[in-house]
């Protein structure tokens, strides 16, 4: 007899539970490794056996959408390091073994921002709409359902050059690619003002903004509790509801949907125990929910190495808003 192999395993009839559509895009990110590049990350990241694994999991919890980012690191004089010819070779594949189990794919070429907001690096306006054509081809030659051109572009861009590129980068990524075309700009600071001030979201398939919940303690970025929390993501529902009306797009996200900050700072507590982020997006999938969002897509919740480790916390709690339990 054959032996069924791990990945034939999860075409099985007992591993595809029923799903509650508690949105239309119920998203997770599936690697959230971005950030450095280094020659072989995608090979290490997006190899065979991981990838079976996190799609099995990502269907056991109910979701139908994953999130995957081509990354880059950043230079000081505008310029990427990347390993275009790595990442298509193994995304390609990925994104084949995803598509043959029924998922869909946002692909988002990405860049960190955290050292452009810190004027460390600069990016060429050239360089990256070139980058984001080149990714836009890709989706379209594989069949990719949902794309963004980056991610918190207007923390990386300048602010008089930010609202502009999102405007002319559309009707470019419209002649190559025929999928839905999102945003996934910054909230915490007043950056995405600016693109509404000028109309840049108008023309988009959705509006997405990041939820990564903070506030300001004595000049300290922080979270103290969940009412921070819930306070937090209902002004920026609120705010993705304006944006919605203003624009006419239907199409509403959370894009990704995480928590960095918990009870300090960042640099002294980076990531905060699963339990506390089970409990805090079991709030948050609630708070979309009452404002009637089409999607979300979480950034970490799967017992992996990159994510919580061996902690299936956040799991447990999506298999209770997305899987009909007997």
């Amino acid at each position: 007899m054959v032996a069924i192999s791990l990945y034939d395993s999860i075409t099985q009839k007992e591993f595809v539970p029923e799903v509650i559509e508690e949105f239309d895009i119920r998203g997770l990110t599936w690697r959230t490794i971005s950030y450095y590049y280094h020659p072989g990350i995608y090979e290490e990241i997006y190899n065979r056996e991981s990838n079976i694994r996190i799609i099995k999991k990502a269907k056991e919890v109910g979701a139908n959408y994953l999130l995957i980012r081509v990354f880059y690191n950043g230079t000081e004089n505008g310029g990427l390091i990347g390993n275009d010819t790595e990442a298509e070779q193994c995304l390609k594949n990925a994104i084949s073994m995803a598509h043959d189990q029924g998922m869909k794919i946002l692909l988002v070429p990405y860049v960190e921002s955290r050292d452009y907001w810190d004027k460390k690096w600069v990016l060429s306006e050239e360089v990256w709409t070139d980058t984001v054509l080149k990714w836009a081809e890709f989706a379209e030659e594989n069949d990719v359902e949902m794309f963004a051109p980056g991610v918190e572009m207007n923390l990386i861009f300048e602010e008089n050059i930010s609202w502009r590129w999102f405007k002319e980068i559309l009707p470019k990524i419209r002649e190559v690619y025929s999928g839905r075309i999102i945003t996934a700009e910054h909230y915490d600071v007043d950056r995405w003002k600016i693109l509404d001030e000028h109309n840049a979201f108008d023309g988009y398939d959705c509006i997405g903004l990041t939820f990564f919940p903070r506030k300001e303690y004595d000049g300290v970025s922080d979270i103290r509790s969940f009412e921070d929390y819930a306070s937090y993501m209902e002004e920026e529902a609120k705010t993705i509801d304006m944006l919605s009306e203003k624009y006419n797009i239907s199409c509403k996200l959370a894009v990704p949907m995480g928590l960095d900050y918990w009870k300090g700072s960042y640099e002294k507590q980076p990531n905060p125990d699963a339990a506390i982020v089970a409990q805090a997006t079991d709030m948050g999938l609630n708070i979309l929910k009452s404002h009637n969002f089409t999607g979300v897509f979480i950034s970490h919740w799967a017992s992996e190495p990159d994510h919580f480790g061996t902690r299936a916390d956040v799991e447990i709690m999506l298999k209770r808003h997305w899987i009909k339990m007997e």
